[in-house]
């Protein structure tokens, strides 16, 4: 017969953790968003302040924002950290399967809502008006592949970073009108596939703050996000950005544009809004520690892009060397994985590339060169 397990799994229910449990509410939002991510992820760098910081971007006040893009093979912790952040503001987390017109209609239900405007006169009745409010997008597994199939859901990305040219017209079910979606607000996205290095992708890529994730060994201590009850959770971000809190951030915000902050004119343009709310939640004391942190990143960044840029030249230089080999046999190409494999341990071994790339970002970069992988060989796309 069928059971009723409501009381079981109710949110008072004793037989499950809650959210509050580890909550330390003698510290901020940001420090408990902190200690919190760090005991459900081990990340191989140490960004958990960046991803922290990310998470709390009040995108209604924000200009530009970055896209916080999650690279690791599975079980990796690049689902749970996407959980963590749809816990923080209540949010569902999208997939590849959606639809443009589900994100589109979800996004602007949540990102315009109606707000109570207190009356100045005590005998006069509040005032009701839509006004744009702080969300963000979460997506689970991306496919590269998505961006190129779903070229509306490539130019919610394309645009929607910068506030000013974030304007996507739609064509509406009656004849000659159309519609208006404002598509800007930090979007965290994960994949197995290494985007930021796919070359038919750069302009998403320079619109990205990436971060590794890595299967580490933390000796079984760490959280299962699914085992405890967050119902409430999201109220504590709903309420964090008063109008107090905002007034600081676009103090913040408006001193380092100001200030020469040692970024790059991309860094500067993508960090603003990130360091603004880094500094104004507490999680860098002050801007030469934000900075300091976001100038190491961005080392880290260069150094990924270098390595796989280098590898991809070698790569290049090898096909079209053997394509010239097949054509003066007149045989199609055709490239053997252990043949690939043996010339990627060769240049490893003359110190030609610093480490050897992993499976998912070798058929990236030879995706890109148009081959694709049958039966055991490298040939050209069709």
């Amino acid at each position: 017969m069928p059971y009723s397990y409501s009381t079981l799994l109710g949110t008072d229910s004793s037989l499950i953790d809650s959210w509050s449990d580890y909550y330390d509410r003698d510290l901020t939002l940001a420090d408990n968003l902190l200690r919190l991510l760090k005991q459900f992820v081990v990340l191989p760098k140490d960004f958990y302040d960046i991803v922290v910081a990310y998470i709390l971007i009040p995108s209604a006040l924000a200009k530009v924002v970055p896209y916080l893009f999650l690279c690791g093979q599975s079980g990796s912790g690049k689902t749970t950290i996407g959980k963590f952040t749809a816990k923080v503001h209540g949010v569902p987390i999208n997939t590849s399967s959606d639809t443009f017109a589900g994100i589109r209609n979800s996004l602007k239900d949540r990102k315009y809502q109606q707000v109570e405007i207190p009356s100045p006169e005590p005998h006069l009745p509040s005032l009701w008006k839509t006004e744009e409010t702080n969300t963000i997008m979460v997506w689970d597994d991306i496919d590269p592949h998505i961006f190129h199939l779903k070229p509306d859901i490539y130019r919610l990305f394309k645009v929607g970073y910068d506030r000013s040219t974030d304007k996507i017209t739609i064509s509406s079910e009656k004849t000659g009108e159309n519609l208006t979606f404002r598509c800007f607000c930090p979007k965290i996205f994960s994949s197995v596939s290494p985007i930021h290095l796919d070359d038919s992708l750069k302009e998403l890529r320079r619109r990205l703050i990436v971060i590794p994730c890595q299967r580490l060994d933390a000796n079984g201590h760490l959280l299962d996000i699914d085992s405890i009850n967050w119902n409430g959770f999201s109220s504590l971000f709903a309420d964090y950005w008063n109008l107090e809190l905002a007034e600081v951030y676009l103090i913040t915000r408006n001193t380092l544009a100001k200030s020469n902050l040692g970024l790059t004119a991309n860094q500067r343009a993508i960090s603003l809004d990130l360091l603004a709310t880094g500094i104004t939640t507490g999680i860098w004391s002050d801007e030469t520690v934000g900075i300091a942190k976001l100038q190491e990143y961005f080392a880290w960044f260069k150094s990924e892009i270098d390595q796989y840029s280098g590898i991809s030249k070698h790569l290049a230089d090898y096909i079209k060397l053997e394509q010239q080999n097949s054509d003066s046999s007149n045989l199609p190409l055709r490239i053997s994985t252990v043949d690939l494999r043996r010339q990627v341990q060769f240049w490893l071994d003359q110190g030609w590339i610093l480490e050897k790339p992993k499976p998912k970002q070798m058929q990236a970069l030879l995706a890109e060169l148009g081959l694709v992988l049958q039966q055991g060989y490298w040939v050209k796309r069709h």
